[in-house]
């Protein structure tokens, strides 16, 4: 399997068009990170589409301004859905509010079942 990996987050693509988005225990993503993000993902599958499952660890968090840039910014046409995995209440809150409150241009789910996000991204 194909992976970047930095201090913040671990990116790795599991199929040809499926991309697994790991927030490292601690860590807060900002807008900076982002753009690293969508980077990785842009050298893993291409111009191809693709899905994305997010598994933010404990502990990690995420930025207003990254917010921001995520669903401003970075709304792209070969992304066709995000699946957000947690847990964590704090998590669910935060992408509650993302969805609500940011509009991102690629449809975003909050799930708490790994075999229930599986079976959305693949829909």
């Amino acid at each position: 399997m194909k992976r970047i990996e930095n201090d913040k987050f671990i990116i790795t693509l599991m199929k040809k068009n499926f991309i697994k988005l790991e927030i490292l225990a601690g860590q807060e993503i900002e807008a900076d990170d982002i753009h690293e993000i969508h980077k990785g993902y842009q050298e893993l599958v291409g111009d191809k589409e693709y899905v994305v499952a997010v598994y933010g660890s404990d502990f990690a968090t995420i930025s207003r301004e990254a917010m921001d840039v995520a669903a401003e910014y970075h709304g792209n046409s070969k992304r066709k859905r995000v699946a957000v995995i947690t847990n964590n209440l704090a998590h669910i809150l935060m992408i509650r509010f993302y969805i609500l409150w940011k509009n991102p241009k690629t449809p975003v789910q909050l799930f708490k079942s790994e075999q229930k996000a599986f079976q959305w991204l693949q829909e």
